[in-house]
């Protein structure tokens, strides 16, 4: 084969894999940054209880479900925008106090981090015949959405 014609082909493989190295590490940023959103059809937020506060206040319990099976996230950290207080109920209910100006409907905007699945990983030393163990944790998944309830 020709000398010329071996560089020509030999540069244009080069550019390939550079080109297909730089999408693998772009993609791997890009999996590796910050959590993950989880789809809405995942989860989903309930509303388990709306008791009456005080003058001006509700308090109201969420829960978060999957909707594959309908039971809650027992380790989801539910938070809300607009809720005085908070209180850890059962395992994956939490109570919100929350300011009402007017009885009636009222909607309040809700998001969860659900941590990610554990997986263990096992390494074999071969030269001091030594297997290792240890557990990493995966991005945890963010959810949001709005439970709408009626103030008392």
């Amino acid at each position: 084969m020709n000398r010329s014609i071996r560089k020509s082909i030999l540069r244009g493989t080069g550019a390939v894999l550079a080109a297909g190295a730089a999408t693998f590490a772009a993609a791997v940023a890009i999996t590796m940054s910050g959590p993950a959103w989880a789809a809405s059809q995942d989860y989903s937020f309930e509303l388990v209880q709306v008791a009456s506060a005080g003058p001006g206040r509700s308090d109201v319990t969420v829960r978060l479900v999957r909707t594959v099976d309908g039971k809650p996230v027992a380790n989801a950290d539910i938070s809300a925008t607009a809720a005085i207080g908070t209180t850890a109920e059962r395992a994956g209910d939490r109570r919100f106090r929350v300011e009402t100006t007017t009885a009636g409907p009222q909607t309040l905007q809700v998001s969860a981090k659900v941590p990610g699945p554990t997986r263990v990983q096992r390494t074999f030393n071969s030269s001091v015949k030594f297997w290792e163990e240890r557990k990493i944790r995966g991005k945890d998944e963010v959810v949001i959405g709005v439970v709408a309830f009626d103030a008392r």
